[in-house]
């Protein structure tokens, strides 16, 4: 009998041992989905070149930096020297971004684009809510975007691929009326 209790003594401290083991194991990968999702789900950095020429819906252009966003007033602020205007996005037509303009990156370096662009093709982004935009730094031209909620799993890693190596550039913004906007963007050539 002394055996029996023996021999289910060590097969239950197994049992257990390995049950310990399995919840870690589970935990441990958990933790490690909510980091990868808590990764999906950071905005994408884009830079802003400093000049931009703004097209309104009458025709009339307007030409600064844009110095302001607000998704809630619908509102866009361009300033050029000590002037500024502020447009509501309704009276926007389109945003082009001058292909000369200087762009930095967070840190403030200098990014240098050359005229060869063959390894970087420029993407269209569709569908992004206003509020996905947000202006960080207007002084260098640092915006992030929010895609998770506008574009499919596998692209919006082929996009965090190339952001982990490159800078999305803005090319082009337009406003639709359904309160959404389009972004056409190249990365810069790591």
């Amino acid at each position: 009998m002394k055996v029996f209790f023996k021999t289910l003594s060590l097969a239950l401290v197994v049992a257990l041992a390995g049950t310990v083991g399995d919840v870690q194991a589970v935990t441990s990968t958990t933790e490690i989905a909510q980091t990868q999702k808590a990764a999906n789900n950071k905005p994408i950095p884009l830079a802003l070149p400093d000049t931009v020429d703004v097209v309104l819906k009458n025709t009339s252009s307007v030409t600064g930096k844009v110095t302001a966003f607000d998704s809630k007033g619908q509102t866009i602020q361009i300033s050029r020297n000590s002037d500024s205007r502020s447009l509501q996005i309704a009276q926007i037509q389109q945003v082009t971004f001058r292909r000369g303009s200087l762009v930095y990156r967070s840190d403030g370096r200098l990014v240098i684009r050359g005229d060869d662009h063959a390894h970087a093709k420029q993407s269209t982004w569709s569908g992004i809510p206003l509020n996905a935009f947000q202006l960080v730094d207007s002084k260098l031209g640092q915006a992030n975007v929010d895609l998770a909620t506008v574009m499919n799993q596998q692209r919006l890693r082929s996009i965090r691929s190339v952001a982990v190596k490159s800078l999305y550039v803005a090319d082009e913004i337009q406003f639709e009326p359904t309160g959404k906007m389009t972004i056409k963007v190249t990365p810069t050539d790591p």
